[in-house]
């Protein structure tokens, strides 16, 4: 009985914890949680290749050679083979070849393999993350190839003979080779086999009487056993559902490079995600270690990164206008009229990134606002080590993030001096107590008294000022300079040798001191390097985004007449509106200031937390727009922090019109509304039907390419080489 009461209790508190909630919180929760579903069930497969085989030629002219032994089941012969490669190491944009060989059983009396170019299967040229001679295939690192397709009726060819067993792959360069897959004319995988004693229980009796046989297995590497760890793994289709972009490809590799360590051979290039840093890396492998190297494995933590900042621009929208409904304006157009559900989908460093520089302004403005509390002290103090924290952790992401942060150095610089300004007016105010109290006093005596009580007033007040002063100081610089040294090198630690292989002359003798070669990996951090075959084609000047004069392609794919791309590409209509907003608010702000300030025309109580919220969405917008003004190969992509701040504008914008607004409430569809809810609802329709009109291109699923070009081709003002039809 008593179990039960307690369970009621519980039940009661939840149920009036509920509804507690207003309804714009609970609206809220629902965005936040169909952003992560839509996210979960779109950015792609849990299929991953497992363990990759490292391939590794004796010398530059020579090839690494694996055989296979295929267990022919019934007597359909191989039709496919499918090779999934990850990282090469090479230049990227260099091309390296790998080569199929096919050969019969040797007899009892041969003494070699007959592996003549007769024979040969093919080669195919595979680019490093893309081929910049064009001969190559690009985008292939990580994803899965077709190698061949032997059963072609067009071409006249039919699937290989059963009686040819012995397959041999030669890799022209290092590289990690993480499946390969044999499919029979049946379409079933034919079971294959690399290791002497696999390969004997499948051929059976007669195996010892050929030593060819025998010799061929015993020179296969041990780790040739990953080649056949997942042979299920097929990733079949165009959108990014099924591949990783180019961009992606620089994340894996440096995942890759951490689980790699200290080993490299002399003459490979070993390449390192220059463009973020080394938390970032370490973040997204957990992920790949939980889910392998499938698309969903590598994007899973950016996406949880992009949910949590969808939440924090509500909880950060209602901080800044006091009012649930702005903050679930704000968190709302930012799912789904901003980058949110496309760069916020993909295994990169921006959102996590955002997550945290935004998380860094959310506690710094607290402190702005509000100071520190004489009855809580270290309790409110802590908004100043929080946020800290959150830049320590946005720094170690991504080095770029201490130009995005400088507005949050701002908002502290501001709150300190607001504190001290009212610590002073506190002193004056004890003072003038004091002096009216001996203004009335009938005796000397009672004067002495009351200068006591105020020197020990003012005394115990400077204490206290000086106690909060300390604990903001103190928190400021253990976060933001500490913390964020703790931070970086303690997740440098696990792309240390990636490093070093990177920066130093000579890997095996390393003379680089740890400090030095964090400092270069910090340093690439402010230059975009991570070059694509999409990078000059969607380069922009930063100031761009301002205007969204262009999408940027992350990937793209024709077959006959559909059209699919991914694209970094804000609604247009958001973005539209944003821009009116912005300039409409820093009118707003000039005349303000021009009228007199607090005591001018435009005046009025709302007006503090008006100033307030547009100083850090300008705060925010200026510095996260510097952060890529200089990068040479910076596009839309690099512009999800700049897209938070810059749809501030349009909540903002709404708030300051709508306190403002005198004009009556009628009824539209049984809701009450007045003049700015109205254009409001208004806008919200829009940007549905775009945002409805825009989906092909946000979630890359192919369309008709006629249908695209009237959908959605009209999004992008300027051609960017790749989107625009």
């Amino acid at each position: 009985m008593t179990g039960q009461i307690v369970k009621d209790n519980k039940k009661r508190r939840l149920r009036q914890t509920i509804a507690s909630f207003s309804k714009f919180a609970k609206a809220a929760f629902f965005v936040v949680l169909a952003f992560f579903v839509i996210g979960a069930c779109t950015i792609g497969g849990f299929d991953a290749p497992g363990k990759a085989y490292r391939a590794v030629p004796d010398t530059a002219e020579s090839t690494d050679t694996v055989v296979f032994y295929l267990d022919y089941q019934d007597g359909k012969g191989l039709d496919e083979i499918w090779i999934n490669i990850g990282s090469v190491y090479t230049q990227v944009g260099s091309d390296t070849t790998v080569t199929f060989n096919y050969a019969s059983v040797p007899s009892t009396s041969a003494s070699t393999i007959s592996w003549s170019s007769v024979n040969r299967i093919g080669s195919k040229t595979f680019g490093n993350i893309y081929s910049s001679s064009g001969k190559g295939i690009t985008g292939a690192n990580y994803n899965w190839v077709r190698f061949a397709d032997l059963e072609n009726a067009e071409n006249k060819t039919t699937a290989l003979s059963t009686s040819y067993r012995l397959i041999k792959m030669e890799a022209g360069a290092e590289m990690l080779v993480n499946e390969v897959v044999f499919v029979d004319a049946a379409g079933k995988i034919i079971p294959a086999y690399v290791t002497t004693e696999e390969a004997k229980a499948a051929y059976g009796s007669g195996w010892d009487s050929r030593p060819a046989l025998g010799d061929a297995f015993r020179v296969n590497p041990k780790d040739a056993v990953n080649l056949l760890d997942s042979q299920h793994s097929v990733r079949k289709g165009d959108s990014t559902y099924s591949n990783f972009t180019q961009d992606e490809a620089y994340s894996l590799m440096q995942i890759d490079n951490i689980f790699l360590g200290r080993q490299f051979y002399e003459g490979s290039v070993y390449e390192i995600d220059a463009d973020s840093g080394p938390l970032s890396s370490l973040f997204m492998s957990l992920g790949v270690l939980v889910f392998g190297k499938s698309p969903f494995g590598l994007r899973i933590v950016p996406l949880l990164f992009a949910t949590a900042l969808v939440a924090l621009a509500y909880f950060f929208g209602k901080e800044l206008f006091g009012s649930d409904a702005f903050g679930l304006l704000f968190a709302g157009l930012f799912a789904a009229g901003g980058l949110a559900l496309t760069v916020g989908r993909l295994g990169l460093s921006f959102a996590m990134t955002a997550f945290c520089v935004l998380l860094s302004y959310y506690f710094m403005y607290k402190f702005c606002a509000k100071g520190i509390s004489a009855d809580h002290p270290v309790k409110t103090a802590l908004t100043v080590l929080f946020s800290g924290i959150a830049f320590a952790f946005a720094f170690a992401l991504d080095a770029k993030a201490v130009i995005a942060a400088a507005g949050v150095v701002v908002l502290f610089i501001v709150g300190a001096v607001r504190q001290h300004r009212a610590q002073a007016a506190e002193e004056r105010a004890l003072r003038e107590e004091m002096s009216e109290s001996n203004l009335k006093a009938p005796s000397e005596e009672v004067m002495k008294e009351n200068i006591a009580v105020y020197e020990e007033q003012s005394s115990a007040l400077a204490a206290q000022s000086a106690y909060k002063n300390k604990l903001a100081y103190l928190f400021f610089f253990a976060s933001f300079v500490l913390a964020t040294v703790i931070v970086t090198l303690l997740s440098s630690l696990a792309s240390y040798f990636s490093y070093v292989k990177f920066y130093e002359a000579n890997p095996e003798k390393p003379v680089l001191g740890i400090f030095t070669i964090v400092w270069y990996a910090l340093r690439d951090c402010f230059t975009v390097s991570n070059v694509t075959s999409y990078t000059s084609a969607n380069a922009s000047n930063a100031f761009g985004w301002l205007i969204g004069l262009k999408g940027a392609t992350l990937f793209s794919a024709t077959e006959g007449s559909s059209y699919l791309a991914l694209n970094a590409q804000m609604n247009t209509a958001v973005m539209l509106t944003a821009l009116v907003g912005f300039l409409f608010m820093t009118v707003y702000v000039i005349l303000y200031l021009a009228t007199g300030g607090k005591s001018g025309a435009y005046a009025t109580e709302y007006s503090p937390r008006i100033l307030r919220a547009y100083a850090v969405f300008a705060l925010g917008l200026v510095t996260s727009l510097l952060s890529y003004a200089f990068s040479a190969n910076a596009s839309a992509m690099h512009s999800l922090l700049f897209s938070v701040f810059y749809i501030g504008f349009i909540p903002l914008t709404f708030y300051t019109a709508y306190v403002h607004d005198k004009s009556g409430a009628t009824s539209v569809l049984g809701i009450k509304m007045n003049a700015t809810v109205k254009v409001l609802f208004a806008l919200l329709i829009v940007y549905a039907v775009v945002f409805v009109l825009m989906l092909p291109m946000t979630f890359c699923f192919p369309l008709h390419a006629t249908a695209a070009k009237y959908c959605f081709g009209w999004t992008t003002f300027l051609n960017n080489g790749f989107y625009r039809i």
